[in-house]
């Protein structure tokens, strides 16, 4: 099925994307960001894969979007908080460079040494978050979020 982008769109959806981040509630976006991270890293939470994360914080920047959230690990569960005043860590990157990660369209290590990923504080911690995202594959998914994220990367001019 061929996706058809209405004009524009790439260039408005972050402004779009900034103004629900305003407007939604954050117990919103933290419900829907738990599920979806507890579903791509399930195997590797059983595995004690993100055991790094306990007690400690990284805080996710979406620069364009104005908007942030923190990670940490709480009994074997990724937990989304808002942001928090001093993280052990912050990523910070464009909403489109996000997604580019997430659909697997570029690798963390590009955009990094392209300064479009930035990381500051715990370096090591930043690193090992950068090396997690880096190991994702989306075969293993649910194929309806790879579907997701493909179309969402499509229609966000990201190909």
């Amino acid at each position: 099925m061929h996706l058809q982008i209405l004009p524009g769109l790439p260039e408005l959806a972050p402004q779009l994307l900034k103004y629900h981040c305003r407007l939604t509630p954050f117990f919103v976006h933290k419900g829907l960001i738990e599920q979806a991270l507890a579903v791509v890293f399930k195997e590797a939470l059983s595995d004690g894969e993100l055991d790094f994360l306990a007690d400690r914080t990284v805080t996710i920047t979406i620069v364009d979007l104005d908007w942030a959230f923190t990670l940490t690990l709480n009994s074997e569960r990724l937990v989304v908080l808002p942001s928090v005043p001093a993280p052990n860590a912050v990523m910070k990157a464009s909403s489109q460079d996000l997604l580019r990660i997430a659909a697997r369209k570029v690798d963390p290590d590009t955009l990094f040494f392209q300064r479009r990923l930035m990381m500051t504080g715990d370096t090591e911690l930043g690193l090992a978050v950068k090396n997690l995202l880096d190991s994702l594959e989306p075969d293993r998914w649910p194929k309806s979020l790879h579907w997701l994220l493909t179309k969402a990367a499509v229609l966000y001019g990201t190909t």
